[in-house]
């Protein structure tokens, strides 16, 4: 019989004796051990039986619930009310139903659970898949090439998973992805075409067969909208003369509205429509478009474009493009991107520092040139006091 304290940051448990002391840490990271905010772990064995509940925040509670499993067990009254554990194919029938309607991106949610862990954990109960589990999958889709985005989007579906069944009262059980440590994402990449490799692009999309693909593609270059903003484009949304349109619930969860330069007009002027469609880049039965998979991946290949470079890198380049222009401010430029907040865009500050830095650099030609006519022997008197 047992109360331990679960450590927040690497989830070890840590028995209760061992963090009474001052400054308490826990001893397989070495995080500190905070005082309020505890989620107590209670084991009590007895006989071939053990029995664990987790008991957030309260020790008292910890222990009342220690006592009262002990009791029980010795009694012979006690009874675990615990639910069997579902397994993880009829959690995600249920999870999927409620995405599609309130989560963007459910499709490619859907296609991460089909790959990568149907396959693996779909057939097991909750309580069958085990840390270790877990861990083998990550280091398998390391060793397949995987990056280490791709393998966290992975693990946090199968994390929102177990929260799910939490939340509806499904399953009360540990999570095992309590127990993993997730590969590190940098989120400051920043991928963007060469003026070479715009101009490529730009040469396959107008000659394209495809024009929906190809003009959107080409819309994303010149706004520097996401995709997902530009599935849900719809006509009633792009006033072409006023040179604006909304983004209709984009990833900041408020409607934007964005300026439009004039490339972008012309080329929304002369975009086909598709009749009894309200999309302005429709997908099949004139419905949302959901996806672009094979259309970029030809249009990139064609452009001579990187294997590896991502749709998304549209809108980087986009930002590039204003960030070194120097022309545009960071504010602006942030406006422009929907950002909530200057942290995102401050991945592109060190373009306009060096826009910044030219800029002054040119003010020594332009004196050069001016005190060269007074003093052709190039000695200006900024040097070392002779």
């Amino acid at each position: 019989m047992a109360i331990y304290v679960r450590c927040q940051r690497c989830r070890t448990d840590i028995p209760l004796k061992a963090v009474s002391g001052r400054d308490p840490r826990c001893r397989n990271c070495g995080a500190p051990i905070p005082s309020k905010g505890r989620t107590y772990k209670v084991v009590v064995k007895y006989g071939t039986r053990k029995v664990v509940k987790m008991v957030p925040h309260s020790l008292e509670l910890a222990r009342e619930v220690e006592a009262k499993i002990k009791t029980g067990l010795i009694e012979g009254t006690y009874l675990d009310k615990k639910k069997e554990a579902p397994k993880l194919d009829e959690v995600w029938k249920r999870y999927l139903e409620e995405i599609k309607e309130t989560r963007k991106g459910w499709d490619r949610d859907l296609n991460r659970y089909q790959v990568h862990l149907e396959p693996r954990f779909g057939k097991k109960a909750l309580d069958a898949i085990s840390p270790m589990d877990v861990q083998r999958m990550i280091v398998e889709l390391k060793k397949a090439g995987k990056s280490p985005k791709t393998i966290r989007n992975i693990a946090e579906l199968l994390n929102r998973l177990y929260n799910y069944t939490r939340r509806m009262d499904l399953y009360e059980g540990e999570n095992p992805l309590e127990r993993v440590t997730l590969p590190k994402v940098s989120n400051r990449v920043v991928e963007y075409l060469t003026p070479d490799q715009i101009r490529r692009l730009w040469h396959v999309c107008r000659t394209y067969p495809d024009r929906q693909a190809a003009d959107l593609i080409l819309l994303a270059l010149l706004t520097g909208c996401r995709r997902g903003e530009l599935f849900r484009l719809k006509w009633e949304d792009v006033d072409l003369e006023g040179g604006w349109m909304i983004l209709r619930n984009p990833k900041g969860g408020r409607d934007q509205v964005i300026p439009l330069n004039r490339l972008a007009v012309e080329l929304l002027r002369n975009h086909p429509r598709v009749e009894g469609s309200p999309y302005v880049f429709p997908g099949k039965g004139g419905g949302q478009r959901v996806e672009l998979k094979s259309p970029w991946v030809n249009i990139r290949k064609l452009a001579g474009l990187p294997r590896n470079f991502r749709f998304h890198g549209l809108r980087h380049t986009y930002a590039t493009c204003l960030a070194s222009s120097g022309q545009v401010p960071l504010q602006v430029i942030q406006r422009l991107l929907t950002h909530q907040s200057p942290e995102m865009t401050q991945r592109y500050a060190h373009l306009v520092e060096e826009t910044l830095r030219k800029g002054a650099q040119a003010m020594e030609e332009i004196m050069r040139g001016i005190l060269t006519e007074a003093d052709p022997s190039g000695d200006f008197g900024v040097g070392p006091s002779k």
